[in-house]
């Protein structure tokens, strides 16, 4: 912790050692001259002198955070916590994200704990209207093994304190029980928790992931359970107005601001804390007193309007929501408080002003020079001078650059926003990305990440059309257990044409897929007995072929080629690459792997780089760039906006910014002179990396030695500007990078054509997208620009007409005229619109009213609201680029799309894909279908819309692998389904069925099914048998004879086997006549069994061998298997 390495310079300081003696003192004490990070350090000093809880307030959520995140640097995260504010409106039906709520419990559970620590809070945070912290106390409860706890007791009281109830847990203030197990996911564990029952004891508690949903191992020894809100349903008062809603419907949206007519006592955040051990410290008491009668004037005019809407007996008073100035002053008290500023203000009331000897960190510029004679200057001083660093790689280039000019300053590995010299601690923290003028990221999030529900994209629901291999397209009913060969079976109910039925066994799975094509446009069924769907999949085969054809040939010659061979990994390299502040995800580290391998071979590299919007696809990019210019390559980066160029230009220069790394940028943004000059550079091979939309592509631009191409969204270009590509990568390495999610089969399908790489993970980072559909009315647009507006945020609001934005942006500024608007559009002069977007960049416009012209690449953190006018008008895909505009920082991100009256009940239903799946990644998870098709066009170059409408894209995915593999093998499919392989048939006299009641959703147990009947091993069968024990309990009898006719159907693939019998007391298999075994492997077979088998190769081969007729059909089941496994070992 950086203060524990400083504290011997401020217990030396004149000024520090004062900050402890006033403390406690009749007087109020202002102390000025202080930036924010050195308001940070007083907090983080007082806090270590007094062993008092520290209140360090702001007047909003992002000095909030900015000074939290400061003293996570300065004392560590367990000693500093911040309190998020609900995000919610005042009388807004709509609670806060869990997420939020999960981080305030945390926080009210760590006072709990006693052990004094810093708190960062903004004054709404503060002074919200909360319940008592008894209440809180009252609910929390410590789970450990051998207690007894009624499950069913378990469960309602998990209900009372809020949580939700669902079949799966992946998100916290979760719980799901199946049987005797109950998984829970509550704060202030960072994961869930598996709990085991036997009756009413617990008899094991495991932690167990989100994402796979299996137990980790090892046994937990106690797990804390907390309220999902500051109170719980059984506070609620007997006298209480909403108790027969809250009898009605528990807990429900927006209850949080109506906890004054619920509840018979409230607190405030500061009441959680006993008066004589705690301090408040003011971070510039005049803002926050500003901001404080802002939003006691937002509440009561909000509760005037809402009286237009419903009787006063209803509606929280405003006193009810938020405390005023009143307890503001109450709270002021001069024993238990210090006021903390950058510059002298005037007070309510008398105070003790004091002057801090605390001088902001000089302006260096980059200027490495300048910066060693001011360190050298320091040391003839006898001056301590720390260099605050991101990381490691970063402390080791500063010492490595600052040595050419003999200075070596000491380093520390982690960062504050601004740096500040203590003139008498004879101390100077100064930062490096204010040395070198970059951005400040927040290195530490309070985060409750949701696990990604095991969804596969083909699963399927009621009403879903689906592909038949077979029968073609109808429609998925549902599941249904009946009698099939004498054995209850659970099959599949499709529905035809005409209202005829197909029932699919369950294990015959790889028969159906799930139809997608175009969206909005519903199938005509197929209908039975009828030739149309063999005609249709023969045609379609054989288009494919010829895709199949194509794709391999070009393979082949671009196989052919030579390219670079760049240079292995250089120390530069290592550097920038240890200089990233963020934790890169597997995914990263993998691409940038096949990147890098593919670079340094002579094979012209063509490498597709698939990840979803905010992904981190842009260092990876940068990473490949840096790579190349080593190798003394130059680099062109096509973009195909003005505003994604200038943004990428932004990005490479700030990473690379310590290296002698020329970067041009060619694009609208840029000056005729400017380019001009560019021009001749590149021809000359002085500028290494040109950043540009077409522009790049124009008969002027020369480069020297390209050696590598990276193209950002291709499929946004035109053939023209192709063309033109296709001359200028004949043999450079090129990258694509898309972030249209592309399906695994697709991945599978072309894996030997097109190095794919896919990145799926979310960074830690990112918090979900909360997702609102509603419709377009004033309050609901006022709402979400204020909300946004209230944390210190920036809006996007999209509107796609140019003809009518400027009405529109009238219209707002109208409703809201305290709020700067802006306009853009692609329409507007370049400079105009460069202009605007800097401003935007640089917070001097609130919100940003424009069209589409942002939907790719544009990367502004502090924009975390975004409102979509008429977003039933555009495609999901286009949707889900747009929202994943925002997002892009630690903050919660909110995605409104506006509709009208007149949307139709299917346009709502579309869009409501987008609310479910509100997680980054969520791309890849569902099977959104214009992503999907964009996603195919993405790879393949060609239009393919109508034999997708005619088979469904799963199903083309499927025909186009193994056509692939077929022309590869000189084969053809389209023969293929003229003569079809008969289906292997499996005989047995047991029920092929997971219990309902074992596995009680059905898209759950359909998912398990369609895992099952893709699995290719025993190995495999055995892992999921131990899932299926470890997250539903012990397996019941018909779940264990599934699974063994699941390996009997692996087994009998294996050996290659027409037809399987198991009988009582005899197992039969058969063989292809024209497929029949070697001699040799039957008589080694025959040689090694218990009994001699009976063998008819009369029509084909049959081998009949008899099982141990005194053990139960189970046992002779198993033993079936070995006898089969001894059969493909002979």
């Amino acid at each position: 912790m950086l203060y524990e390495v400083i504290r011997p310079n401020l217990n030396a300081s004149p000024f520090f050692q004062k900050l402890y003696q006033i403390v406690g003192t009749e007087q109020h004490f202002q102390i000025h001259h202080l930036n924010l990070s050195a308001r940070a350090l007083v907090a983080a000093h007082l806090w270590k002198e007094t062993g008092k809880n520290i209140l360090l307030i702001s007047q909003d959520d992002i000095m909030a955070e900015d000074l939290w995140d400061d003293l996570c640097t300065l004392i560590g995260q367990e000693n500093s916590l911040y309190l998020p504010d609900y995000e919610v409106l005042p009388y807004e039906e709509r609670s806060p994200h869990y997420s939020i709520r999960a981080t305030r419990m945390m926080c009210i559970h760590h006072i709990l704990q006693g052990s004094p620590s810093v708190y960062s809070i903004s004054i709404r945070s503060l002074l919200r209207m909360l319940p008592p912290l008894e209440n809180i106390v009252r609910h929390i409860k410590e789970l450990r093994p051998q207690m007894e706890y009624s499950p069913d007791k378990l469960m309602q009281d998990l209900v009372w304190m809020g949580f939700d109830v669902q079949y799966q847990v992946t998100k916290v203030f979760q719980a799901a029980r199946r049987g005797g197990i109950i998984d829970i996911f509550s704060p202030p564990q960072l994961k869930p928790i598996r709990i085991e029952f036997f009756g009413d004891e617990i008899v094991s508690m495991r932690y167990f992931s989100t994402n796979t949903q299996l137990s980790i191992p090892g046994e937990v020894e106690s797990y804390t359970i907390l309220p999902s809100r500051e109170f719980s349903l059984d506070d609620v008062s007997p006298h209480s107005i909403l108790l027969p809603q809250i009898k009605n419907t528990g807990f429900y949206e927006g209850i949080e601001n109506q906890y004054s007519l619920l509840l018979d006592n409230l607190s405030t955040f500061a009441d959680y804390f006993d008066a004589q051990n705690r301090l408040i410290l003011f971070s510039n008491f005049p803002y926050i007193q500003e901001e404080l009668n802002r939003i006691t004037e937002q509440v009561h005019l909000e509760y005037h309007r809402q009286l237009r809407y419903t009787t006063r007996a209803k509606l929280s008073p405003p006193e009810g929501i938020m405390a005023g100035e009143e307890k503001l002053m109450e709270l002021c008290q001069p024993q238990t408080t210090l006021f903390l500023s950058q510059s002298e203000f005037i007070l309510p009331f008398t105070t003790v002003n004091i002057k801090a000897p605390i001088e902001p960190q000089p302006s260096f510029n980059g200027n490495l020079s300048l910066l060693s004679s001011s360190l050298n200057q320091m040391e003839k001083e006898h001056f301590r001078a720390i260099l605050l660093c991101d990381n490691l790689s970063q402390s080791k280039r500063m010492q490595e650059l600052l040595e050419d000019y003999n200075c070596r300053p000491q380093s520390y590995i982690g960062v504050l926003h601004e740096g500040f010299t203590i003139t008498d601690a004879g101390l100077a923290l100064w930062t490096d990305h204010e040395i070198f003028n970059r951005y400040k990221r927040k290195r530490y999030t309070p985060r409750f990440p949701p696990g990604e529900e095991i969804v596969d994209y083909q699963s399927l629901k009621p009403g879903d059309y689906i592909v038949h291999i077979d029968h073609g397209i109808g429609v998925f009913e549902g599941l249904q257990i009946i009698k099939l060969d004498g054995q209850d079976t659970e099959c599949l109910v499709l529905r035809y044409a005409g209202d005829d039925r197909v029932y699919v066994p369950t294990y015959q799975l790889d028969l159906v897929t799930k139809y997608i094509a175009e969206e909005g446009v519903a199938p005509k069924l197929s209908r039975l007995g009828s030739t149309k769907w063999q005609h249709t999949k023969r045609k379609a085969a054989e288009q494919i072929e010829l895709i199949a054809a194509d794709l391999v040939k070009l393979y082949a010659e671009r196989s052919s080629r030579i390219g670079i061979a760049h240079k292995a990994d250089t120390a530069w390299q290592k550097e920038l690459e240890e200089s990233f502040i963020y934790e890169e995800t597997e995914d990263q580290l993998r691409s940038i792997e096949e990147i890098k391998t593919d670079m340094e071979s002579p094979m012209p590299m063509e490498r597709l780089l698939c990840g979803d919007v905010g992904f981190g696809k842009t260092e990876v990019a940068i990473r490949a760039a840096f790579k190349a210019v080593c190798s003394g390559y130059q680099v062109a980066v096509l973009v195909p906006t003005t505003i994604l160029a200038d943004q990428h230009f932004r990005v490479f220069k700030e990473r690379l910014a310590q290296y002698p790394v020329r970067i041009a940028m060619f694009s609208r943004f840029s000056s005729n002179s400017q380019i001009e000059e560019d021009l001749a550079d590149l021809a000359l091979g002085k500028v290494d990396i040109a950043i540009g939309t077409h522009r790049l592509l124009s008969r002027d631009v020369h480069f020297k030695n390209l050696g590598l191409l990276i193209i950002d969204e291709e499929h946004r270009f035109g053939v023209r500007h192709k063309e033109r590509l296709r001359k200028l990568q004949s043999n450079v390495d090129t990258l694509y990078m898309s972030a249209t999610p592309i399906p695994r089969t697709m991945n599978m399908a072309l894996a030997k054509l097109k190095e794919i790489s896919l990145m799926q993970t979310s960074p830690k980072e990112r918090l979900p997208i909360r997702t609102i559909i509603t419709l377009r009315e004033d309050e609901v647009i006022r709402e979400a620009i204020q909300r946004e507006i209230d944390r210190g945020g920036q809006v996007f609001f999209i509107h796609n007409r140019v003809q009518t934005i400027e009405t529109i942006a009238e219209q707002l500024r109208e409703l809201m005229p305290e709020v700067k608007f802006a306009v853009t559009h692609a329409q507007m002069p370049e400079k105009q619109l460069e202009d605007i977007m800097e401003a935007f960049i640089n917070r001097e416009y609130q919100v940003l009213i424009s069209t589409t012209i942002i939907e790719n690449g544009i990367d502004i953190p502090n924009a975390n609201t975004i409102i979509i006018d008429r977003a039933d008008t555009f495609g999901l895909a286009q949707l889900y680029q747009m929202r994943g505009r925002v997002g892009r920082s630690n903050r919660r991100a909110y995605a409104y799309l506006l509709i009208s009256r007149k949307t139709t009940t299917e346009a709502r239903k579309r869009l409501e894909t987008l609310t479910q799946y509100d997680y980054l990644g969520a791309g890849f998870q569902v099977a959104l279908r214009d992503l999907e098709l964009r996603g195919a066009g993405t790879i393949l170059g060609t239009k393919q819309s109508g034999i997708i409408q005619s088979i469904g894209f799963n199903f083309y995915n499927n025909m186009l692998e193994n056509a692939i593999t077929a022309v590869q093998k000189g084969e053809s499919i389209a023969e293929q389904i003229e003569t079809p392989k008969p289906q292997r048939k499996l005989f047995t006299e047991i029920d092929l069925y997971f219990p309902p009641d074992y596995i009680s959703d059905d898209e759950q147990r359909l998912t398990i099914y369609r895992r099952l009947s893709e699995l290719g091993n025993l190995q495999d069968i055995e892992n999921l048998e131990l899932e299926l024990k470890d997250r539903f309990g012990p397996l019941p009898e018909k779940a264990s004879w599934l699974l063994m006719y699941f390996k009997l159907n692996i087994l009998a693939k294996q050996a290659d086997l027409l037809n399987c019998y198991v009988r009582h007391n005899v197992l039969t298999i058969e063989f292809k006549p024209e497929n029949l075994p070697p001699r040799d492997k039957v008589l080694s077979f025959a040689g090694k069994a218990p009994r001699v088998p009976r063998i008819d190769a009369s029509k084909g081969l049959k081998i009949t061998i008899s099982l141990d007729d005194k053990k139960a059909y189970q046992d002779q089941f198993s033993e079936a298997l070995e006898l089969l496994q001894l059969y493909i070992n002979s």
